[in-house]
């Protein structure tokens, strides 16, 4: 085959596979961030602060529990560290004493040995007392349930009185999604998805709106066992006047 007739069914080529992926795909909108929130505390519910449907800012208060337990606590916590600290300073003194006798040789290795080891005793409990007083401040900030992201609440779990344990599963409290960006899910066959994520434009289109968007993530397993169609995520930012709802059918150009 000639140099010109290679040039041009390589041109022909390029131009059959511009053709192929100039095209659309149906699909439906997919929260890109949807968490059930909990707490690693036990304790009861004080406060719910939201209801389905409303909208929360990254650290927003979702959910309080009642911290009268947890502050008694961290104050006895922060009061024992207090006191090995104090024992550990006296522990750390009276080594100092025993090592100046000894060096005087006023007293025995014994009694060395003795002060040595009650200075070591001292340190760990005092550092047991500090890992105690963290593990309280903790399930003090535990006891509050805020928003990790900006968002909207869908659901509720929990009511103020409501007794919440977690001691053998984690009991989901709120659930939310972020509505910064959304996913526009749809199916693609297995001979398209090689243009597709060469693709250098996107376009997800909702009722009215357009929207640039990027691939997000392309399944390599089949929608169906045995199937030749995969999932393709494309991800966009909606805008903030419009309320998108998830389920609602989108159209993915590629143009």
């Amino acid at each position: 085959m000639s140099r010109v007739s290679n040039t041009l069914l390589g041109v022909a080529l390029m131009m059959a596979a511009a053709q192929a992926m100039a095209e659309s795909f149906e699909g439906q909108l997919r929260w890109l961030q949807r968490v059930e929130l909990s707490t690693l505390v036990s304790g009861v519910v004080e406060q719910v602060a939201v209801a389905p449907g409303d909208r929360v800012a990254k650290g927003d208060l979702l959910v309080q529990l009642d911290q009268g337990a947890l502050r008694a606590g961290f104050n006895q916590a922060e009061a024992e560290l207090a006191f090995q600290q104090a024992a550990l300073e006296e522990a750390e003194r009276e080594l100092e004493r025993t090592q100046e006798l000894y060096d005087r040789t006023l007293l025995s290795d014994h009694d060395l040995e003795l002060a040595r080891i009650n200075a070591v005793r001292s340190k760990a409990a005092y550092q047991r007392a500090q890992a105690q007083l963290a593990d309280a401040r903790e399930r003090l900030r535990y006891s509050a349930v805020r928003a990790p992201f900006d968002g909207v609440v869908l659901r509720r779990n929990v009511e103020p009185g409501q007794i919440v344990v977690t001691r053998l599963q984690s009991v989901p409290l709120v659930t939310m999604a972020g509505t910064g960006e959304l996913l526009a899910r749809m199916e693609a066959g297995a001979e398209q998805l090689a243009g597709i994520e060469a693709a250098e434009e996107i376009r997800v289109r909702v009722g009215d709106r357009q929207y640039r968007g990027e691939i997000y993530h392309i399944g390599v397993e089949p929608v169906a066992a045995g199937g030749d169609r995969y999932p393709v995520d494309v991800v966009f930012s909606p805008d903030s006047e419009r309320t998108l709802r998830i389920g609602q059918p989108v159209v993915v150009d590629f143009p």
